[in-house]
């Protein structure tokens, strides 16, 4: 049902009529910026409502209250960084695909025989995809604080608990089953089970180092997210790997 909105100063005259898909749209969009200046507690769905140049009946037509509005603004922000590793994925495959038409490099035409994996293409993705992520996160600072407060109010509502639940379990879903598919193509064999611990550990890694992040930005480098996935998915390249043990 299309909607009335408030007209600005230079409009005048009668509000325009606006569709509710677009309604919903700009509803979402304001709202993160308010959610992240103000915080959970601090933001109104009235700010929300006034910022987008909405009614607050317009709120309540697309949003049944604020922890609604506010899980759908995180599973926007897990979808799109869902959709990341799978373009960091993309454009990994395509690099190896163009690296095996033009050959192996003189120095690696020996002892490679069918099945074995392309050098440095697992950890070439898991590099790839964490610096991606990792990315998102220091371009997008308020997002790890906002996830830490919907994950508290999560912590104590057993309705928003078992929405987030099944959010996180596809999203562990996709990332597994793009790991599993370019492990398949680099010849690394890897069942789904272990896929999806891997995404388990992925997902898991990257709120760590954004809250490590948050506290110390300097303690986390850009390139540590990646370089540890790569350690993960390619133990025998880990500095020291089949060594004594470490020491503390």
């Amino acid at each position: 049902m299309p909607v009335e909105r408030k007209p600005g100063p230079a409009e005048g005259g009668r509000p325009r009529r606006v569709r509710r898909e677009e309604v919903r749209r700009r509803l979402l969009d304001v709202a993160y910026g308010v959610f992240a200046e103000r915080g959970y507690e601090g933001a109104s769905l009235e700010r929300v409502a006034e910022a987008a140049g909405f009614s607050k009946g317009a709120v309540y037509s697309n949003f049944a209250n604020k922890d609604e509005l506010f899980y759908e603004l995180i599973a926007a922000r897990i979808d799109e960084r869902a959709e990341a590793v799978r373009k960091a994925a993309a454009r990994t495959a395509a690099r190896t695909a163009a690296a095996r038409t033009a050959g192996p490099p003189k120095s690696s035409a020996r002892g490679k025989g069918p099945g074995t994996a392309e050098p440095g293409g697992a950890e070439a993705l898991a590099r790839l995809a964490g610096l991606e992520l990792r990315g998102m996160g220091s371009a997008d600072p308020a997002w790890q604080t906002l996830f830490i407060e919907f994950w508290l109010r999560c912590a104590r509502n057993e309705g928003l608990r078992a929405k987030l639940a099944e959010k996180r379990r596809a999203m562990r879903a996709k990332i597994a089953a793009l790991v599993e598919k370019e492990a398949s193509a680099l010849g690394v064999p890897l069942d789904g089970d272990a896929a999806l611990d891997l995404a388990t550990i992925v997902l898991a890694l990257s709120n760590g180092l954004g809250i490590e992040g948050i506290m110390d930005p300097e303690a986390v480098r850009p390139e540590l997210f990646g370089e540890v996935l790569a350690r993960l998915v390619a133990p025998s390249a880990s500095p020291g790997a089949g060594g004594g043990t470490r020491t503390s």
